[in-house]
């Protein structure tokens, strides 16, 4: 008979909160922050090497330096923004795969549940079997008591009182 303690006989956990929810400021994951970290040093860099001109094709154009610094602030903005946005890409990701494993685990959960039960048939009908065979083979008062109780615990109501000790 299956262990009535077992897995089967758990409920599955409630499908896992988002990683968005324990995320304190700024709100990005290791990798998003590492990307954010390395884009402000390339705007430091920038800004403290060269923000007067931009080099585009081999051409040396000049800018005023308040210019510079706006596109430099940008750039780093730009580059803050895109790894929040692909920390939320990765959290969605996350999430889908552990609602995917909660749900395979309810499914699995429902499967051991079906057995169980299929199991407990099968024990039934074998006992009914045994006790039906033991009063067609014996029609004692003693085997048919034991037939009534078992069906009637079956369909759910109590044995009849016989007084005999049927066990």
């Amino acid at each position: 008979m299956p262990d009535p303690e077992g897995r089967a006989g758990q409920q599955p956990a409630a499908p896992p909160e988002s990683m968005n929810s324990q995320r304190s400021w700024p709100g990005l994951d290791r990798l998003g922050l590492i990307q954010a970290i390395g884009g402000l040093l390339l705007g430091l860099i920038a800004l403290f090497s060269s923000y007067d001109h931009v080099n585009i094709a081999g051409r040396n154009l000049p800018l005023q330096q308040q210019w510079g610094i706006l596109f430099i602030a940008a750039s780093v903005a730009t580059i803050v923004v895109d790894a929040e946005l692909a920390t939320r890409t990765r959290d969605r990701a996350a999430d889908k795969a552990d609602r995917a494993a909660y749900e395979a685990d309810r499914d699995r959960d429902r499967a051991a549940e079906s057995r169980e039960r299929q199991v407990e048939s099968l024990e039934r009908l074998h006992t009914a079997a045994v006790l039906s065979a033991r009063v067609q083979l014996d029609p004692s008062a003693i085997n048919r008591a034991r037939l009534r109780a078992f069906l009637a615990l079956i369909n759910g109501e109590f044995p009849p009182e016989t007084g005999e000790n049927g066990g």
